[in-house]
């Protein structure tokens, strides 16, 4: 966010993928603990309540502190969800042509890519991750409530002067957006390294809130029009920030050496193979902008009839069936590794991208978009498997006082310069090509791609020196120590 909910190709593709990655692969580091399992009573705070009257004090704020983040992830994504999902439709409602809002959605994701780094070093450097949400918070607010029909300055232009206003405000609003999502990750895996919850049992409730705030904005906008989305993300946010201010900590990461200075970005991350794996993160996103940026352009477009609400049910339907995936991720990411999830997630995105243009050269009825009902549960793997095998590898590749900074980059690869990239190169595509073309395209790169990585990545790990020159074994691959 194809694609049946039948596990039976999703087995069977893992499966192969596990094969395609059977060499050295960079796994798990020597000062990390592996992450608790989704499934793990760890994870579930009402679970082992009989043994109540025993229950240490740091269980129990353990479970305080589970639910704070649980519900922060869920308000903060869920008012995120529909200004993300509807601003290409929005623009496209103003009077921009495709490739503009392409443009625009490019420079957006740049301007997010800057302000997570910014607002991340900040944070990481000040440890006030509370007042770095609660300040962003406000001014993103504020300038997405400048961008709804009651107040917008952009009433009465027309032209380039219209295109250039609407581009302030979107991509403003993106550079103060930027560190909520970063930090929340940020928080919850420095979290998990004092034996926490696992990312994916945090991460499922940002799932539940994007997919019920899509469908409400949906319907909103099918009944108040755009300015629906943007005072519901208002109203979001400002609930967010409440909670916040009444129960948020700032993490505090425990260093093995109070004295010790913390590990340079490049002793961090310039160590082979981790520039390889931020590139087929970047890689990906491009490819992921086709559907990231432009799939309820398409099926509005394709299939002229669809309801708005309709385009938030499929957000909501790939929200639910990413649940599963967030819970247990840990666990298969523990069995399998981070490289086989992130190939597997590469083979089922080329098989996402087949089938949306299978749709766009066939299913020409007027009710043909009720065929996305049917492919939407595939962004569970496409994404979900994906974006915890990616946080999960940045959660190894850095210690806790660089997490901040980790996740943002991580971000910041994938979604800011990958997606943004890929959102002006598919704009123009769909220009000149038309949308079937434009998944043709991305089907393809894709595989070759997935190619193009594995034989890189096997030529890194002849070059690379002894697991002892890595810092600390970090990235040493399993199975060689």
């Amino acid at each position: 966010g194809i694609y049946t909910s039948a596990p039976g190709p999703y087995v069977c593709i893992l499966i192969a993928a596990h094969a395609l990655t059977c060499m050295a692969t960079p796994e798990d580091a020597s000062g990390y603990a592996p992450l608790p399992s989704g499934a793990e009573s760890s994870d579930a705070p009402g679970a082992g309540s009989n043994d109540a009257p025993d229950e240490s004090e740091e269980s129990k704020q353990q479970r305080r502190y589970y639910w704070t983040m649980a519900l922060l992830n869920l308000l903060e994504t869920g008012a995120a969800a529909g200004v993300s999902k509807f601003t290409p439709l929005f623009l496209a409602a103003r009077g921009l042509d495709v490739a503009q809002v392409g443009v625009v959605l490019a420079v957006a994701q740049v301007c997010r890519f800057l302000g997570g780094l910014v607002f991340g070093r900040v944070a990481d450097k000040t440890g006030r991750f509370r007042g770095v949400l609660l300040g962003t918070n406000f001014v993103s607010v504020a300038l997405a409530l400048s961008t709804t029909s009651l107040l917008s300055p952009w009433h009465g232009m027309h032209g380039w002067k219209r295109v250039v206003v609407l581009a302030l405000l979107t991509d403003a609003y993106a550079f103060f957006t930027s560190p909520s999502g970063t930090l929340i990750d940020a928080i919850a895996v420095v979290a998990q390294t004092r034996g926490g919850a696992s990312y994916g049992s945090l991460r499922l409730w940002a799932a539940i809130g994007w997919g019920l705030a899509a469908v409400g904005m949906g319907a909103g906008v099918d009944r108040y029009g755009f300015s629906a989305v943007f005072i519901a993300y208002g109203i979001g946010t400002g609930l967010s920030s409440a909670l916040v201010v009444a129960c948020f900590e700032n993490p505090k990461p425990r260093r093995p050496d109070a004295a010790a200075a913390p590990a340079s970005l490049a002793s961090v991350f310039l160590v082979a193979p981790v520039p390889l794996y931020f590139l087929n993160f970047f890689v990906h996103g491009c490819l992921a902008a086709f559907v990231e940026s432009y799939l309820l352009l398409f099926v509005a477009t394709e299939w002229p009839l669809t309801p708005n609400w309709f385009l938030g049910l499929l957000i909501l339907i790939a929200a639910v069936f990413e649940i599963p995936v967030f819970l247990y991720a840990t666990r298969v990411i523990d069995r399998i590794g981070v490289r086989p999830c992130l190939v597997g997630a590469q083979l089922l995105f080329a098989l996402r991208c087949t089938a949306y243009a299978t749709l766009a050269r066939y299913a020409k009825s007027t009710h043909g978009y009720l065929w996305f009902v049917l492919l939407e549960p595939s962004h569970a793997l496409t994404f979900a498997m994906m974006w915890s095998a990616a946080v999960e590898y940045a959660r190894r590749a850095a210690p806790p006082e660089r997490q901040g900074t980790a996740q943002a980059l991580v971000r910041g690869a994938y979604y800011y310069l990958g997606v943004g990239t890929g959102s002006v190169i598919g704009g123009r595509i769909i220009r000149a090509r038309g949308y079937e073309f434009l998944y043709e395209l991305g089907a393809a790169a894709m595989i070759a791609w997935a190619a193009v990585w594995a034989v890189l990545l096997a030529f890194a790990s002849r070059r690379r020196r002894p697991a002892d020159s890595l810092r600390d074994g970090l990235l040493e691959d399993a199975g060689l120590s």
